[in-house]
């Protein structure tokens, strides 16, 4: 049923008591409402009407009159007395609210329980838990409620008091449901945040704050953006209402502001600063002029800056540019996208981002009205932006970012991601000749023109064809095919095929191939003893501090009911556990605890577990295992059910098999002790055999590359799992090299029988890529630990 406002119910009334038609000005004055209000209150009331099949008539230059109400009147009537009921009874939360504002607004005064229970007709009980509840609630901000005999009152700093109000504003946006109205601002702020600026502000000075925005707009041919405008309106007002509470933030701003005074910005803050000063008889004072300032540059409002204003806004800018490469990386090695190229995408980040973080800096909250719709469609990339920014903020040493505005940022990389699903490359298969598969093409670039038609092919051409650089398939014929989605349409793609195509995207992604993904970081960092089955939250962080010594504080990242994420930042050691835990008859949960503080380690964990989540096999077998050596054993490379193939340096490198102080003297020591550490490591079957085959590969031709590398390889049965190690020993070895120099960094590499072509080729083309770098060779002489070592070849 529709809720009526207090007005509404009012006009209700007065129409059933109308036997004849009335204009709309009439009404209108008995309601002390403008005709613009009442005709908003009639397109309401017109819907609520209808539910009681009650006729709402207007008659051109009469009036209206409700009809035919006879026969549901009194059913109408009691309900209007209900809703009537409902604005009687304020609820404990909307009173909670209400004493907070009037204490934060009046910090400098105290009130009495007696007082406040008279105000709202309840116990001294219940406000006596009113103000145990609000004594939590500012206690997030640093406030606190200071209980004497003069009464009761909030005491803390005016920085942290304006950061309540503006939580305040947050929470009456979600909560409160008011009928006022200001025409003036309607147009630009949302219903839900005007209500809330009402409820924390008088009217009379949002109308006055909102003139002189509208003045400043005008002067500079600006019109605002809605977001600019409310952060900006809503700070003047908390500024105005401390003002007059003879509170204002006091900052040291002098060296900041001495080069600004001649700035348009600037003097455009301080008119504004000084026209408030004079009508309300304030004492603003400079740091309030240099917090307006900010918001006026960052906003766009005020053009043609000088030198000096160029200089704070190149500074936001490219602190704004900084963050969006930051999040957006996390974002795109997660989830294995393209966004940095994405112009579109990134230009409105940088839009949002320099305002949020100015907004950071001065603790200013904003409300996401969106926020509940964005949990709902959207959890993976809110989840996954959510860790992104995570590592970000703590990376670049930032406040904490709230989930409203992390939610804004989601929305961005959505369209990201929806922008990429536009641009696919395909393969046509078609039996059929090539005049029909040409037509078939030609109709498959009109409906779809960002796609790119790879090949037309045969069905049996389409098995010899390599789909590494295809997105996924068209065919007019049944194919058997599993390395890439495809669809089946007919000869001449009628328009139910290109709805299919466009369900097909939109439901089903095309995803990452999951060879290129693997496990290797879950496998390198996840031990046996922390694997967990069947244990809550609570009782798996007790266990993790308890053994670590520690106590860390997690946050939570979800990915759907059945798999989450549990991220701190540790820096003591690297620390990975999972707990699988059945949650209802058949249905399992798993979770990740990841405790470290290289955030690129963790985002190649992250970026594991989100393909996890994205792989419906990998995640049945893995809910399938019963101990601890089942879970461990599924993340080893080369086993379980994903069948990843080793071929990757990401994949073949254990920092068990980097040494960095080896103690060989000459070549033979150096191959043996590199040898013992893949044997140790369970890559070797038979040690002895494999250096034999080491052997034999040195004699065919030098192995050293010069910049003192040598990469020694032997492609031996004897190898069990294909794999790397590397050594630095502590003085030259004579080497057989290209620029006839001795060698003092060494990679060997071990390749299985099986993969002596293909792995081969491509680990050696993916070395020889990096150390190619110059960079990178002084880099490998001097790092000091196997992470080091690691992180450059696997990491980078």
């Amino acid at each position: 049923m529709i809720s009526l406002t207090k007005r509404q119910i009012e006009f209700i009334k007065l129409l059933l008591e109308e036997t004849n038609y009335k204009t709309i000005k009439s009404f209108a004055d008995l309601l002390n409402a403008s005709n613009k209000t009442i005709q908003k209150d009639l397109r309401v009331i017109e819907k609520y009407l209808n539910k009681f099949n009650i006729i709402l008539d207007r008659k051109r230059g009469t009036g209206i009159m409700i009809v035919n109400a006879k026969n549901a009147k009194w059913l109408l009537l009691n309900d209007l007395e209900r809703q009537e009921r409902k604005h009687e009874n304020i609820s404990i939360k909307e009173r909670r609210i209400e004493i907070i504002k009037n204490l934060l607004i009046s910090s400098h005064m105290s009130t009495s329980i007696q007082k406040l229970s008279d105000m709202y007709y309840v116990s001294k009980t219940s406000i006596v838990n009113d103000l145990n509840y609000i004594e939590k609630w500012i206690s997030q901000f640093n406030l606190k409620l200071e209980k004497n005999k003069k009464g009761t009152r909030i005491v803390g700093t005016e920085n942290d008091i304006r950061r309540a109000i503006e939580s305040l504003l947050i929470e009456y946006s979600k909560e409160v449901d008011k009928d006022w109205t200001i025409e003036e601002l309607s147009a630009r702020i949302d219903a839900s945040t005007l209500n809330a600026l009402l409820e924390i502000f008088e009217k009379d000075k949002i109308i006055y704050v909102n003139e002189l925005l509208v003045k400043l707009e005008k002067k500079y041919n600006c019109l605002l953006n809605d977001p600019y405008y409310i952060n900006i309106l809503t700070h003047i007002l908390i500024s105005l209402t401390r003002g007059l509470e003879g509170k204002q933030i006091e900052v040291d701003v002098a060296k900041k502001s001495d080069n600004l005074k001649y700035e348009k910005a600037y003097e455009e803050a301080k008119n504004i600063v000084n026209q408030i000063n004079k009508d309300f008889q304030t004492q603003l004072g400079e740091s309030e002029i240099y917090y307006l300032y900010q918001y006026f540059i960052s906003s766009g409002l005020v053009k043609n800056m000088s030198e000096n204003a160029n200089e704070v806004l190149n500074e936001l800018n490219q602190r704004a540019n900084i963050f969006a490469k930051k999040v957006t990386s996390f974002m795109e090695k997660i989830m294995n996208i393209n966004i940095l190229n994405d112009e579109i995408v990134m230009e409105g980040l940088l839009m949002h981002i320099r305002p949020m973080l100015n907004r950071l800096d001065y603790d200013i909250q904003i409300s996401n009205p969106v926020i509940g719709d964005i949990i709902e469609e959207y959890p993976d990339i809110l989840n996954i932006c959510k860790a992104a920014v995570l590592m970000a903020t703590y990376d670049l040493k930032l406040k904490t970012i709230p989930m409203d505005e992390i939610g804004y940022l989601a929305l961005y990389y959505q369209l990201a991601l929806e922008r990429s699903i536009v641009k696919r490359r395909i393969l046509v298969v078609c039996q059929s000749g090539y005049g029909t598969s040409q037509l078939l093409s030609t109709r498959i670039r009109r409906a779809f023109p960002d796609w790119e038609i790879v090949d037309i092919l045969s069905v049996s051409m389409l098995k010899e064809r390599n789909m590494d650089d295809i997105d996924f398939i068209v065919s007019t014929v049944p194919i058997d095919i599993k390395e890439k989605p495809y669809i089946l349409v007919s000869t001449f793609l009628n328009d139910q095929d290109i709805k299919n195509i466009s369900k097909l995207l939109v439901e089903k992604p095309v995803k990452t191939d999951r060879k290129k993904i693997g496990t290797l970081y879950i496998n390198q960092y996840l031990t046996e003893e922390n694997i967990y089955f069947n244990k809550q939250h609570d009782e798996v962080v007790e266990q993790l501090n308890k053994k670590y010594h520690t106590n860390i504080n997690f946050h939570e990242i979800s990915l759907g009911d059945d798999i989450k994420v549990e991220m701190a930042f540790y820096s003591k050691q690297p620390i990975l556990a999972i707990a699988l835990n059945d949650i209802k008859k058949l249905k399992k949960q798993i979770v990740f605890y990841i405790a470290m503080d290289n955030t690129d380690i963790i985002t190649h964990l992250l970026s594991e577990i989100y393909h996890l989540h994205t792989f419906e096999g990998s995640m049945y077998y893995l809910k399938k295992c019963m101990n601890r050596k089942d879970v461990k054993s599924y993340f080893e490379l080369n086993e379980g059910e994903m069948k990843i193939m080793a071929t990757d340096l990401a994949k073949v490198i254990k920092i068990e098999t980097i040494k960095l102080d080896m103690e060989a003297k000459t070549k033979d020591e150096v191959l043996r002790e590199l040898t013992t550490l893949l044997y140790n490591a369970g890559a070797l079957s038979d040690k002895e055999a494999f250096l034999d085959d080491v052997y034999y590969r040195e004699r065919l031709g030098s192995t050293g590359i010069g910049n003192g590398i040598a990469i020694p390889h032997g492609k031996s049965k004897f190898v069990s799992k294909t794999s790397l190690a590397i050594g630095r020993t502590k003085t030259d070895i004579e080497w057989e090299t290209l620029d006839n120099k001795p060698v003092r960094f060494i990679i060997l590499f071990a390749v299985k029988e099986e993969n002596r072509d293909s792995a081969h080729i491509r680990l050696l083309s993916q070395v020889a890529t990096k150390l190619a770098d110059d960079e990178v060779c002084e880099r490998l002489q001097k790092v000091k630990t196997p992470e080091e070592i690691y992180q450059i070849f696997a990491g980078e």
